[in-house]
């Protein structure tokens, strides 16, 4: 969860970041196959000492724990529900919070903290709680036991914030996403899985890096063992967070770990790139968050797609959330790890080197993209709504590395991000040339190629498809694909002299192709 725009993608060798609007979001499945989920359960290291927690025993939520956000603003997701602090969306009953999403339209503020007289109308309802400023902190044991709701665009998630921002914005000063599911119960579009098969992954994530759009993340996903389903009853999703180290648990089973050589913040200082010292971002205190949300650009594109508005109303109902620190250790919260041996270790993805483009970068007469590898300036990404673009850089015989991409949906594309730059001297004689094979294609699936500067400021154009298994070198004009503009925004282009993502290969459809020798070129 987040309060940008989210994806998800699976890649075997690439950094990954956001095109258009989307974040990104690598993505490590957990082999559960291959893991002993007949071992026995672990218990929670007895030095954890229970500093803050809600039983949820009352008869109204606890207003000194927690606020509600009450917003029409989507998430940043372009979710389709309204937060309300409504009875109706939000109440104890049973010893238990009740989170209810329902199909009942709302009008509210449209910004993420509530306060903009601009208001939005979205046709369903549900809440988001809170602990900023009332429960806030930095290392500990976090565990929440709830039920998920199911159903086609449903989107649960137990996730915490920075309170202070001190590495500026979203994502350079973290995001932690103790669980969260999409789509519950719906015929998985997990890639490999036997038709009718019932989504039932759970994730855990990190988000960081620098500001968006240019974020990273990492996720693990894991499936319960013996094929049950999280939707189908309570269990205790936990996050331990220490320094340098976090750690995921459902029901006392550890399933992933991720360490601080695999995460990193940067930011401006002084008006220069800085990388942030230690665990960074995870270093400073954050804050608990309960919400469902609905559609939106993960739930809504993944699975069946959109939302079922058959549904309604869906419940996250939580037992109870209990925080606590590491009595061996209160400044580090080490000390205190509850390890299970067969847990997947995540590298997740380290701080790129800051490099500052000099005067000759992208400059003539030929500027190379990739050979056997990126130019050092740029990074390599996808835009990938339905999870389904893989890439990666593999050996081929008589060529080096190349650029191998599969899609198997319909949205989404693999993209060069620079440091923004003026392409403008390639307007005269220049042109994009690569070579291309294509091992595989849907009937109907095209390819375009584009450059933006930032949706929608965006220029594309088509590229003839070559026989299927042979080298073929692509040329295309410069000037005629600026030209060109966004076909899907009437009157807009990529602005020359500012741009961003300069390459861009976007199938239409199912497709299977290796990219090498990706370069500008003046004749």
């Amino acid at each position: 969860m987040n309060t940008f725009p989210y994806k998800r993608t699976l890649i075997a060798v690439a950094t990954v970041g956001v095109l258009a609007g989307c974040q990104a979001k690598k993505f490590t499945p957990i082999d559960t196959a291959s893991q002993d989920t007949s071992a026995p359960e672990i218990t929670a290291n007895d030095s954890w000492t229970l500093i803050w927690n809600d039983e949820f025993s009352g008869d109204k939520i606890d207003k000194s724990k927690w606020s509600h956000e009450e917003n029409c603003y989507g998430g940043g997701n372009n979710e389709r529900q309204c937060y309300t602090d409504r009875k109706v969306n939000s109440f104890i009953k049973d010893g238990k919070l009740h989170i209810v999403a329902r199909d009942y339209q709302f009008t509210g503020p449209s910004d993420p903290e509530g306060k903009s007289r601009r208001k939005a109308t979205l046709p369903y309802t549900s809440a988001r709680l809170r602990t900023m400023n009332k429960g806030d902190w930095k290392y500990g044991r976090f565990e929440v036991r709830a039920k998920l709701p199911f159903g086609q665009g449903t989107w649960p998630a137990i996730w915490m914030l920075p309170t202070d921002y001190v590495f500026g914005g979203w994502a350079a000063s973290g995001e932690i996403d103790i669980v969260e599911a999409v789509n519950l119960k719906t015929p998985t579009d997990q890639l490999g899985a036997e038709p009718g098969t019932e989504e039932a992954r759970i994730h855990g994530t990190l988000h960081y890096g620098r500001e968006w759009p240019d974020n990273v993340s990492i996720a693990a996903e894991y499936h319960l063992p013996n094929h049950v389903n999280p939707a189908d009853g309570f269990h205790t999703y936990s996050l331990e967070w220490e320094k340098d180290e976090m750690r995921w648990y459902i029901d006392d089973i550890h399933y992933a770990t991720q360490r601080s050589d695999g995460w990193y913040s940067q930011y401006k200082e002084g008006g220069r790139w800085v990388t942030g010292e230690s665990d960074a971002p995870f270093n400073q205190r954050f804050h608990l968050i309960l919400n469902l949300a609905l559609g939106g650009s993960w739930a809504s594109n993944a699975n069946e797609g959109g939302i079922d508005p058959s549904i309604f109303p869906q419940t996250m109902e939580v037992d109870y959330v209990r925080v606590y620190e590491c009595s061996k250790d209160v400044e580090t919260g080490k000390g205190c790890a509850t390890v299970q041996d067969t847990a997947q270790f995540i590298a997740g993805t380290p701080a790129p080197e800051i490099i500052i483009p000099g005067p000759d970068y992208a400059t003539g007469p030929e500027f190379v993209l990739f050979g056997d590898k990126p130019d050092k300036h740029l990074r390599s990404k996808e835009y990938d709504p339905q999870f389904k673009i893989y890439t990666e850089t593999k050996p081929v015989e008589g060529r080096g590395d190349v650029l191998a991409m599969k899609k198997t949906g319909e949205i989404g594309n693999f993209y060069f991000e620079s440091p923004e730059v003026n392409m403008g001297e390639w307007m005269q004689g220049g042109e994009l040339v690569f070579d291309l094979l294509v091992e595989e294609k849907a009937p109907e699936t095209k390819i375009m190629v584009k450059v933006d500067s930032g949706w929608p400021a965006a220029s594309d154009i088509d590229v003839e498809v070559p026989p299927i298994g042979q080298w073929t070198e692509v040329r295309i004009n410069f000037a005629e694909l600026i030209g060109n503009g966004n076909r899907f925004a009437s009157g807009a282009k990529a602005n020359v002299e500012g741009l961003r993502n300069i390459f861009v290969m976007e199938p239409t459809g199912p497709m299977v192709l290796q990219l090498d020798n990706i370069r500008y070129e003046k004749k």
